[in-house]
């Protein structure tokens, strides 16, 4: 194994600083899965007294200086790891520093873009994220998202609802259209029935009048010349209300033809907006289900390390990091994993009688075997959803709330993860290891299934497979790993 170093990098200039005071670790750089790491180092005194590098600036500035870990081989520089100084304090022993992992600049990061995901990769989502937060002045830190994975987010329901709403909208026009001309028919032959029935009444008064002036005539023994006067006078009138009643007849009917195909027309619309909003009710429903595009919006100022965190859990896939060495800018990477990261290490020897520093510690994982949850809403209206696992145990159900969790896929990715590390098993949550030829430090990687045996604190034997949750490198040859049940 080369030498250690840490290596201090000025960001946005790049240049390298030259400082060789010794940073001293009580665990050293730290990965971890679905997590950035993060690495507590002291600069002690006399070193510590450098307080202004090179550049004028702060030695250890806030956000303004990486820091490497890196190990010297013969005709090898290799980059392990890629901090950035989150936390510097000076004191009279020396400078305190928090150093946060590359991805650790992510947390309360305002996210300020646009993510819609439609049928979408969550990696592909991924990039846009790390790309558009970097996107702003003084936010590029090399960072890039590699992989791709068969998951898909969203749903092309919005785009559905919206052009089930755009005929529904339609239809609607085209009925109160038709439920207008509908009234304007009724109007309109009520209108006419009424002046048509005036001007038949009116021709029937002249008639009768007519009739009346014969029977009169003939009454009076009047002249017969005068009598078929009357009588011509007679046969006018009735012909002139036979043609306004005929007129009227025929005036009324076709106003009612009018009417019975405007009701038609208008029953027909009816029923064609009836279906149409049918559909966007019901696509509605699966939308309030939590369907429908993958939004992130921006105009929420979520944070961005949040999202990278939402995003994952949803698609049910696992990220790690990476560093690669450069000379110049930083080469940082966020992996991304489906549908887990890590491997089944069947090559790697833990054991208390070979590498396992001190005794296996036990202790007690909490037991749930069903869970409910609850998301973003108020009252009935909130997103709720339960699950179970069957076992012989009675049944004891764990709580879980996240009000930003907004659909009911980020809730049951929230209930499978509690799920599983509520086992109620006796379990070591970690152990220190030394370096040794079957397990050199640093052949495992993060979310690695590892088989772990040896003497437990009581005494006892204990063997079983765990899965490397974190783990830092206080030393070149010994190693800090946090287990969760695989």
């Amino acid at each position: 194994m080369g030498a250690e170093r840490y290596a201090l990098q000025r960001y946005g200039s790049w240049e390298w600083l030259d400082y060789d005071a010794f940073l001293v670790t009580s665990d050293g750089p730290e990965w971890a899965r679905n997590a950035y790491g993060i690495m507590r180092a002291t600069v002690p005194a006399p070193a510590a007294h450098r307080v202004i590098a090179e550049d004028g600036r702060d030695l250890f500035e806030e956000w303004g200086t990486f820091v490497h870990y890196e190990i010297d081989s013969p005709g090898l520089k290799r980059r392990e790891w890629t901090g950035i100084v989150a936390e510097a304090t000076l004191g009279a022993n020396g400078w305190d520093l928090v150093i946060v992992e590359h991805p650790g600049y992510l947390k309360d990061t305002p996210y300020e873009g646009l993510i819609r995901g439609v049928r979408a990769d969550p990696a592909a989502m991924l990039r846009q994220l790390v790309v558009d937060v970097q996107a702003w002045r003084n936010a590029w830190y090399g960072c890039t998202v590699n992989g791709s994975t068969p998951v898909r987010l969203g749903s092309d329901l919005d785009d559905r609802i919206a052009a089930a709403r755009a005929v529904m909208d339609q239809r609607r026009l085209t009925l109160d259209s038709f439920s207008k001309t509908s009234r304007i028919s009724t109007i309109n032959m009520q209108e006419d029935s009424v002046t048509l029935a005036d001007e038949v009444a009116q021709a029937r008064v002249l008639v009768t009048e007519a009739q009346n002036l014969i029977t009169r005539l003939v009454f009076e023994n009047a002249d017969a010349a005068q009598i078929e006067q009357a009588k011509q006078a007679l046969a006018t009138r009735r012909a002139t209300y036979n043609a306004a009643l005929a007129g009227y007849n025929a005036e009324i009917a076709a106003g009612r033809a009018a009417v019975a195909t405007a009701r038609r027309t208008k029953a027909l619309a009816q029923i064609d907006y009836d279906r149409a909003k049918a559909s966007y009710d019901a696509l509605k429903d699966q939308q309030r289900d939590g369907n429908g595009a993958y939004v992130v919006d921006g105009a929420e100022l979520p944070d961005a390390y949040k999202v990278l965190q939402d995003i994952c859990d949803t698609a049910g896939i696992e990220w790690t990091t990476s560093t690669v060495y450069t000379t110049g800018a930083p080469q940082v990477a966020i992996n991304v994993h489906y549908p887990a990261a890590g491997t089944r290490r069947d090559d790697l020897v833990f054991d208390t009688a070979v590498n396992i520093i001190g005794a296996l510690e036990l202790e007690r994982l909490e037991y749930a075997n069903a869970a409910a949850g609850i998301g973003a809403g108020e009252g009935s209206k909130a997103i709720r959803e339960t699950m179970s696992v069957p076992t012989e145990r009675m049944r004891r159900a764990v709580t879980v709330e996240d009000k930003s969790a907004k659909t009911r896929a980020q809730i049951q990715a929230r209930l499978r993860s509690e799920l599983k590390a509520t086992t109620g098993e006796l379990f070591p949550h970690s152990i220190e290891v030394r370096e040794h030829p079957n397990c050199p430090i640093g052949a495992w990687r993060v979310g690695d299934l590892i088989q772990i045996d040896g003497i437990t604190t009581i005494g006892t034997r204990w063997s079983g497979l765990a899965r490397v949750e974190s783990w830092s490198r206080p030393s070149s040859n010994r190693a800090s790993i946090q287990l969760v049940p695989a």
